[in-house]
């Protein structure tokens, strides 16, 4: 948590305020019978239908985004249009943050198009294929991760805020990465085991239906780190820097479920 703290102060301080402002709690802790890690699955699920390009999609253009729209059980956020701008440097009700943080996902989500159609031209046919592949998996699994952390609030008002704060988070993470990959020193194995250990501790303490969703994120992950590590030059680079990242993530989410 005080590594978290000190990365994310601002992060933590507003869940803080939120959460006793909202009165939601985490969710409470089980215990369960130990399940296969979906961390440290060899042969992540098969694409789906929905996860196939289009053959009509033009060569610049981003897949379409299904998540414009939240999920029904995120509470869908009053129309930004009414809330000026200069609002967002200091939002004073729940409505404002959710409203806030409904414009700031935008913002992101329009960034990560303009570095996604300025790189495609500039691919082989083959990468091209490759980058699109990627980026439907990685939409799949935003759209996941992010119901997940929301999940926590589920029915409160401050779950817009949580989904869409996640959305641009994770879409800024995907700009970065496709901007300039972050070095990573650690190996692939180290990073692999940290990341089961976080996992695991992480689902210990969900309740049944929460573990469900975790694992259903882990699974869509498991299916963006594959494709996306096919798209790069080098594969073990690739995949010790998004198991590390996605470690990141979890401990995020451990230290939110703690509050």
């Amino acid at each position: 948590m005080s590594a978290l703290a000190s990365k994310h102060p601002g992060l933590i301080s507003f869940l803080l305020l939120v959460v006793l402002v909202t009165g939601c709690g985490s969710g409470s802790a089980v215990t369960d019978e130990a399940s296969p890690s979906a961390a440290t699955s060899t042969a992540p699920p098969a694409p789906t239908a929905a996860e196939t390009p289009p053959e009509e999609l033009p060569p610049n253009e981003l897949p379409p985004n299904a998540s414009n729209q939240p999920p029904g059980s995120v509470p869908a956020s009053p129309d930004i249009a009414s809330l000026p701008d200069a609002d967002c440097q200091n939002p004073e009700t729940q409505t404002a943050m959710n409203q806030c943080a409904k414009a700031s996902y935008d913002q992101a989500d329009t960034k990560l198009n303009q570095v996604y159609n300025q790189l495609k031209p500039s691919l082989s046919a083959q990468q091209q294929d490759q980058l699109t592949q990627a980026e439907l998996a990685w939409i799949d699994f935003r759209d996941r991760h992010c119901e997940f952390e929301a999940g926590q609030f589920e029915g409160g008002s401050v779950q817009p805020t949580i989904y869409y704060s996640c959305l641009a988070q994770v879409s800024a993470e995907r700009t970065a990465e496709l901007q300039s990959p972050a070095p990573t020193r650690l190996s692939y194995k180290a990073a692999d085991q940290q990341l089961n250990q976080v996992y695991q501790s992480l689902k210990s303490g969900l309740s049944d239906s929460r573990k469900s969703g975790l694992t259903t994120a882990q699974l869509a992950w498991l299916d963006y780190r594959d494709t996306n590590c096919a798209y790069e030059a080098s594969t073990q680079d690739c995949l010790a820097r998004m198991t590390l990242s996605r470690t990141q993530q979890l401990e995020e989410q451990a230290a939110m479920q703690a509050l």
